[in-house]
């Protein structure tokens, strides 16, 4: 009886796997068909997503409006220099530079006129010192908060 069972099973696989082979192989055209048939298919315009439906400059040959505005006739080294000279002048936005007239100018902002000291660091020391002595600078969060008068 078993070995009966696992001869049935054996040739219902068979039946059904040869079945689906053989339907496969008779209904699957070839690779060479199908690259023929998608490039006529894109060639024509019937492949949503190409860029080539329903644009007769590319269809033509000629460039569409993105692309003749795309093409510079600026030079590299043009661009780069009118560029820097629009940043220099403060007139790209995001930059740093609009809309702060001493950065324009080549003058020294305030943060930066503080960040560059000419006294020497013992001299500070001596005058922070001083200042602690003194009580000026606020040792906690409640003395920042209500400095002294």
């Amino acid at each position: 009886m078993k070995k009966t069972l696992s001869s049935l099973t054996v040739a219902a696989i068979a039946l059904f796997g040869a079945q689906s082979v053989m339907a496969q192989a008779a209904s699957s055209p070839s690779r060479a068909e199908v690259k023929k048939e998608t490039a006529a298919a894109n060639k024509a315009g019937q492949i949503p997503g190409t860029g080539v439906g329903n644009v007769p400059q590319q269809a033509t040959g000629e460039q569409s409006a993105a692309q003749k505005a795309a093409t510079s006739t600026v030079s590299r080294d043009d661009r780069k220099a009118s560029t820097a000279a629009a940043n220099k002048a403060g007139d790209i936005p995001g930059t740093g530079v609009g809309n702060v007239p001493q950065q324009a100018t080549g003058q020294q902002s305030a943060a930066q006129k503080a960040a560059t000291s000419t006294t020497d660091r013992a001299t500070r020391k001596a005058e922070t010192a001083a200042a602690n002595k003194a009580g000026t600078i606020p040792q906690t969060e409640a003395q920042m908060q209500q400095p002294k008068k």
